[in-house]
């Protein structure tokens, strides 16, 4: 049987959730159908030797708002290599991909959501009317619109109504087992075995909310909490003047991006996770299938993501003095926490070979 041919259209090669997602997928797929990636970006980030090492067709095309010419690129790109399927996880701005791949007659052309609700400033009126037009085009011209919440199809798409085209698939995450214990890894990062770690996994983006994990953490240090804050994620140095201006110093580890997170997250003894904005995160989810306890803001793509029984850890993004509380609450063992059924939840629900199947199957 003929693989097919498939493009999958990503904003970059950086670590983040549509890359790392892609990539995922790739490694389990791609020697059941024949892939190529198109990066709409120049720059070859965190994830390019991963990419590169699928040895696949790996190509660099920013495309740009009203670059005719550059339509033109992607339009030939897919007449030449005839693809059966291209699948854009660009959100409204797969729009123009998606009716270049109707004029170059591919079939099956897959817009792909993974954000849950727009990450520009709508106040402005020239980007608000480019979004409402692009949003148009993949309207128009995309076969299968699909997103991981439910939440970002309601904001994206919310009359919809019986449209056939529109489908949720939610996030494929394997569990990994941990080769190295968590005393050997507190001893690799010289943490005392009693201190206690609050972890955090993000790049330095206004949607992380890295603010209220800061005012958080002064409000802990004043009640004189042994612990560290541990966050991963690029571009998080660039919080040391705020760091040192509370006091913070002695209290923070900042490593930056790495390729590691997941056994990382097993020095985690509490993930919190205040984002104003997610689609799925995949920190999170991995945070729950190892076992490590959340907090988290209860924004619907996390209420989503999350087992209705941990609701009572779900807080609006920006609360402080309640997040401090029950931090404090589990610190000093005041609650137990259920460990073990969040990590039977977790693992069934992002199951990578339920998940990914759903996805394979649409392509």
């Amino acid at each position: 049987m003929k693989k097919k041919k498939v493009l999958f259209i990503i904003p970059s090669v950086d670590s983040g959730g549509i890359e790392t997602y892609v990539l995922r997928f790739l490694r389990k797929y791609k020697s059941q159908i024949q892939a190529s990636v198109l990066v709409r970006h120049t720059k070859k980030g965190d994830l390019f030797e991963q990419y590169n090492a699928l040895e696949i067709p790996l190509y660099f095309i920013p495309l740009g708002k009203f670059n005719v010419k550059k339509w033109k690129v992607y339009r030939s790109l897919f007449e030449k290599e005839q693809f059966d399927t291209v699948c854009d996880f660009n959100a409204n701005f797969a729009g123009i991909p998606m009716w270049m791949a109707k004029k170059a007659g591919v079939p099956n052309r897959i817009a792909f959501y993974r954000q849950g609700k727009d990450h520009f400033n709508t106040k402005d009126f020239s980007k608000r009317m480019y979004n409402n037009w692009v949003k148009s085009l993949v309207n128009k011209h995309a076969t299968k619109i699909l997103a991981n919440s439910k939440a970002g199809l309601d904001f994206f798409y919310p009359k919809r109504e019986k449209d056939a085209r529109f489908k949720v698939i939610y996030n494929g995450i394997d569990f990994k087992d941990i080769t190295k214990t968590k005393s050997e890894l507190k001893k690799e990062f010289s943490i005392p075995d009693n201190t206690f770690v609050i972890g955090h996994v993000g790049r330095l983006d206004k949607a992380k909310n890295h603010e209220t994990i800061l005012k958080v953490l002064a409000q802990l240090a004043a009640l004189e909490i042994d612990f560290i804050w541990l966050s991963c994620g690029r571009n998080t140095e660039n919080l040391l003047p705020q760091i040192k201006a509370l006091h913070l110093e002695e209290k923070v580890r900042l490593l930056g991006f790495r390729k590691d997170v997941h056994e990382i997250t097993l020095l985690f003894d509490l993930f919190y996770f205040p984002s104003n904005t997610e689609g799925q995160p995949n920190a999170l989810i991995e945070a729950m299938q190892i076992g490590v306890p959340i907090i988290s803001s209860s924004i619907e793509p996390i209420k989503e993501t999350t087992p209705a029984f941990l609701s009572n850890y779900l807080f609006e993004p920006n609360e402080v003095d309640n997040v401090v509380d029950i931090i404090h609450q589990i610190i000093k063992h005041q609650i137990e926490y259920p460990i073990q059924e969040m990590k039977e939840w977790s693992r069934a629900q992002f199951s990578s070979s339920l998940r990914f199947k759903e996805f394979f199957d649409l392509l």
